[in-house]
């Protein structure tokens, strides 16, 4: 249950402290959220281009639940010139995955632009959910719930920093990786 709860509520958390922080993006978001029709459906959602940018990139720069990923090699093989023996386990670390310059300059990989997902990358250089046959089942749903969350929320107001919005916004590992509080401000808009 944790995973399924716990995640996606820590990413949209994630979500507003970007959002907070980064009022061109939040207006941007909010221009195409308002050529929606009020009567939604999963198509509309889903094609959202900006929308699927934003919520990639505050994946991308907090992977939730996925620290490491382990695969056990099916077959002898080289990886970045390095022999792996079948049978032996590979990790890879998401962190310095989703924040390696090479993958994803040239804006620096610390800085949140959404932007960047227009450019088609290597499929193993943006693991959120995992990869291969054992990604997260739950991966659409997640997406699709927190669109609909966004959608509902920026239609009627808009996000501001609260007075305290960077002290406290600490990433804590727990059941996941999220902060202990995001300090905002909603505005009708």
């Amino acid at each position: 249950m944790i995973a399924g709860y716990e995640t996606t509520s820590t990413t949209l958390a994630c979500t507003m402290y970007e959002l907070a922080r980064n009022r061109e993006v939040l207006q941007k978001l909010q221009a195409e959220i308002d050529e929606l029709p009020l009567n939604l459906d999963y198509d509309l959602v889903v094609e959202m281009s900006y929308m699927n940018m934003v919520i990639s990139e505050v994946l991308r720069m907090y992977p939730i639940a996925n620290e490491a990923i382990q695969r056990r090699a099916a077959i002898d093989t080289i990886i970045q010139g390095i022999k792996v023996d079948k049978g032996t386990i590979v990790y890879a670390d998401v962190r310095s995955v989703h924040y390696d310059q090479e993958l994803w300059g040239p804006e620096d990989p610390y800085m949140f632009v959404p932007e960047r997902h227009e450019t088609k990358r290597h499929p193993l250089a943006y693991l959120p959910f995992g990869a291969g046959p054992r990604q997260c089942i739950g991966m659409r749903f997640a997406l699709i719930e927190m669109k609909i969350l966004l959608i509902r929320l920026l239609r009627e107001y808009s996000i501001l920093p609260g007075e305290h919005l960077e002290e406290r916004f600490d990433l804590r590992e727990r059941a996941t990786l999220g902060p202990d509080a995001v300090w905002i401000k909603l505005i009708k808009r």
